[in-house]
C-alpha cells in the first residue's frame, strides 16, 4: 500500500519548481472560493485542506489512511478515516463544495462515488475536482513515438494506482449522467515535449483539452 503521507509530501505539495502542482492547486483553491462548508475527499495530510481553512472556509476530510488523518487533524482538519468505494460517511446536504483533487482516477465505481458527493452537496453545491488528461498533448508526442503515455500497467514500482482514464469528453459525459453541469473548464499546463521539461501555464486556459490535468467545477443539478 501506498503511504499516503509520503506519497502527499511528494507528489502534491506546493514544491518550489513543481510548477503544474502548484498552478493546479491554486486553481482548484480558487473555484472553492471562501467561506463554504468544505469536504476534502482523499484530504492526505490536509495541506490543502489547511490551505483552505486560510481562506475561511470549514474544512472536512476523508481519506483511506489513518496516518494521513491524524496529520490532518493536527493542522485543524475535522478529518476522518473512510473508504471511498463504500461511500462518504458524511449526513446529506451539508456541504457548498466538495474538493475531489486527482481521486476519481483511483476510484473503481465511479457512479457510486459521484452519487455520493451529490448526496452530500447542498441543492446549489458544486463539485471541484481534477483528474489527469489522457488526451493531454505531451500524452499525444508519447503515442507518437511509440512510448506508453503514463498509463499504468502494474502495482508495483512507482505506480500511484491509477485504474481510470478521462479525456473531457469521457468525464463531462460521466458529470451530466451523475447529475452536475459543469460551469467551468480549464487545466494546469500545456506540456510541449513528451517528458513535459517544456511547457506553458498560460496555454492550458486557452487549450485546457490539450492540458496536463482536467480541472472543473460542476453544480449540483
Amino acid at each position: 500500500m501506498i503511504d499516503a503521507l509520503k506519497f502527499n509530501s511528494q507528489r502534491y505539495s506546493m514544491c518550489p519548481g513543481n510548477t503544474g502542482d502548484e498552478v493546479r492547486i491554486q486553481k482548484l483553491m480558487s473555484l472553492v472560493g471562501s467561506n463554504r462548508r468544505v469536504l476534502d475527499v482523499g484530504c492526505l495530510d490536509g495541506t490543502v485542506g489547511q490551505m483552505l481553512m486560510r481562506n475561511g472556509n470549514h474544512v472536512c476530510g476523508i481519506d483511506a489512511s489513518s496516518v494521513a488523518i491524524a496529520h490532518a487533524k493536527e493542522k485543524g482538519v475535522d478529518a476522518r478515516v473512510g473508504d471511498l468505494e463504500q461511500g462518504i460517511g458524511f449526513p446529506e446536504g451539508i456541504f457548498d463544495v466538495v474538493l475531489a483533487g486527482e481521486i476519481i482516477e483511483h476510484v473503481f465505481n465511479v457512479e457510486h462515488f459521484l452519487s455520493e458527493i451529490h448526496r452530500v452537496l447542498v441543492s446549489d453545491g458544486a463539485l471541484v475536482m481534477s483528474t489527469p488528461n489522457l488526451a493531454a498533448l505531451g500524452r499525444r508526442l508519447l503515442l507518437l513515438f511509440n512510448r506508453n503515455p503514463h498509463i499504468e500497467t502494474t502495482s508495483s514500482g512507482e505506480a500511484a494506482g491509477h485504474i481510470r482514464y478521462f479525456v473531457r469528453d469521457t468525464l463531462f459525459r460521466l458529470l451530466k449522467d451523475q447529475h452536475f453541469a459543469v460551469e467551468v473548464f480549464t487545466s494546469d499546463e500545456v506540456n510541449l515535449s513528451a517528458t513535459g521539461s517544456l511547457r506553458l501555464t498560460g496555454l492550458a486556459s486557452w487549450c485546457p483539452s490539450l492540458g496536463r490535468s482536467l480541472i472543473v467545477r460542476a453544480r449540483k443539478i
